[in-house]
């Protein structure tokens, strides 16, 4: 099964999404702010990375415009739970290069669904 890189500052929601995808086979990796992510990416290429927008040091959607404009673009399915009323972070995340988003908070069935068509679409 693919590595899916899963960033997100909250530990609670990383350990949640670990669980949902290892019990469907895949391989995680987690980073837990968007530093980590980037260092991880320098050396590594996973079929998916599941990203928070809002995190400290370096923010979702600096790694998606990096990722963008390397030459190895990336699956991005962007999760946000928004602090920042009448701003649509995942609108946003699409514009910026995600391939999918999701807002906080979503069930499993919603997230492994989007998960897998991310990966079905290699």
């Amino acid at each position: 099964m693919p590595t899916i890189l899963v960033v997100d500052d909250d530990l609670q929601v990383r350990l949640w999404l670990r669980q949902l995808l290892e019990a469907k086979g895949h391989k995680i990796e987690e980073a837990g702010d968007g530093y980590a992510a980037l260092t991880y990416l320098e050396h590594a290429e996973p079929a998916l990375v599941v990203l928070d927008l809002f995190m400290p040091n370096v923010e979702g959607l600096e790694i998606i415009l990096h990722l963008r404009t390397s030459a190895r673009p990336l699956k991005v399915l962007a999760i946000s739970g928004n602090p920042l009323p009448a701003f649509d972070a995942c609108v946003v995340a699409k514009v910026f290069g995600a391939c999918d988003a999701l807002a906080k908070p979503f069930d499993a069935t919603t997230f492994l669904n989007h998960v897998d068509t991310l990966l079905a679409h290699s």
